[in-house]
């Protein structure tokens, strides 16, 4: 049974958010880890890459598994999702987030019904469209 979300840092909201929206596909690949690594996201994201670790297998443990069971999200995932989502307040770390997961899941050249079913949970829960974060990506590109 799914537990509630444990209580967040605010700190590490945004770090939990991005780990959340991983581990939704339960194990990240080569290809995802290097993404992220070659981002920079756990020092963006103000966490060590042990850290993060720990955050993908607490939210794989507590909500990535029933994902694979169908194509929506229960009152129950969506009330722990929803509750991770929420303590991202910030407007620039929820685009952040967005960016480092889309270019993480989208590394290995497939995305997966789990990974897609959450991210566009999130895009909706933060109302972020996916414009939004193409265009954010495309100026952090030019900018590299």
């Amino acid at each position: 049974m799914l537990q509630s979300a444990p209580p967040i840092c605010r700190d590490e909201a945004p770090a939990r958010a991005l780990a959340l929206l991983l581990a939704a596909n339960r194990e990240l690949g080569h290809a995802e880890w290097h993404e992220l690594e070659r981002l920079r996201a756990f020092h963006r994201l103000g966490v060590t890459v042990t850290r993060f670790r720990q955050l993908m297998r607490h939210c794989a443990s507590d909500v990535g598994a029933s994902l694979c069971q169908r194509s929506w999200l229960s009152a129950a995932e969506a009330g722990y999702v929803n509750a991770v989502l929420d303590a991202v307040e910030d407007d620039d770390a929820r685009l952040l987030v967005l960016r480092l997961s889309m270019a993480a899941i989208t590394a290995d050249g497939r995305i997966s019904r789990d990974e897609r079913l959450v991210y566009l949970h999130c895009l909706a829960r933060w109302g972020i469209s996916p414009q939004r974060v193409v265009q954010a990506m495309v100026v952090e590109h030019a900018l590299a």
